[in-house]
């Protein structure tokens, strides 16, 4: 089975975010130093025990998630018990682990909001969600304006079940406003006030999001944190996997939110 060096993919990671260096509440890139050589590299959304698990299961030597171990303003202080059966897991595998967040919802060809303007057939026609100075979502185009319902039903062959629907805008859209996961504060984004959007896509709509959405009269849904997040991991590793002839899994492990 063909190895590569582990320097040579984290290289090329480097290249393909180059033009994505932006501030972000996590420490991205590679987070935790494992085996020198990598024959499979496996992706998912969450680094937990679960995955970590998942990934020895699989004989993974490198993994590439979303959400990683290290958040700014939420730094390990000390290995407590939990940390420590962290590190443990890791350590026992040895497995790289590596961690993009904004830069993997932003990217133009691997992010998270491109990968389901994609699946969804629509036309990305602007920037969206500006965070930390960086757009990091998309403002896209359906090919006719269709029917709420029909976008609704689109929505879920492609991404999953709906959880949260807000009908305060139009019958019948044709921007939609893609962020994904915790997105729904972007219903504050200027765009949405100047009415560039008929709808918000995202993953998560809390409370006091509902008024802001029906003030504006637009619609919004949420179909989920993870849900939402599963296209650029897979997309990225996937692609990283066939530059390299590598072995490739995508550990689904959803949490239903």
């Amino acid at each position: 089975m063909k190895s590569v060096k582990t320097i040579d993919i984290l290289n090329y990671l480097n290249e393909v975010f180059q033009d994505y260096q932006m501030e972000d509440y996590s420490y991205n890139g590679l987070q935790f130093e494992g085996k020198p050589k990598v024959k499979k590299i496996v992706a998912g959304v969450d680094a937990t025990l679960e995955f970590f698990d998942a990934a020895k299961k699989s004989n993974a030597d490198f993994a590439i998630v979303h959400h990683g171990l290290f958040w700014k303003g939420g730094e390990w202080s000390r290995l407590d018990r939990l940390n420590k059966r962290i590190f443990k897991a890791l350590d026992e595998i040895d497995l790289n682990l590596y961690a993009s967040h904004l830069p993997l919802d932003a990217h133009k060809e691997f992010g998270n909001n491109a990968c389901i303007a994609k699946e969804l057939g629509l036309t990305i026609t602007g920037p969206f969600a500006v965070t930390k100075g960086y757009p990091i979502g998309y403002i896209a185009k359906t090919a006719k304006p269709i029917k709420l319902a029909e976008f609704k039903a689109l929505a879920e062959s492609k991404i999953g079940k709906i959880i949260t629907e807000l009908d305060f805008g139009k019958d019948t859209v044709s921007n939609i406003a893609i962020v994904s996961g915790g997105g729904g504060s972007y219903v504050k984004d200027p765009a949405i006030y100047d009415g560039k959007a008929d709808l918000l896509l995202t993953g998560e709509i809390i409370h006091q999001q509902v008024a802001m959405c029906r003030e504006r009269e637009v619609n919004m849904l949420s179909l989920g944190h993870y849900a939402t997040e599963i296209f650029g991991v897979k997309a990225l590793t996937q692609h990283v996997a066939e530059k390299f002839k590598l072995e490739y899994e995508f550990i689904d492990l959803p949490t239903g939110l």
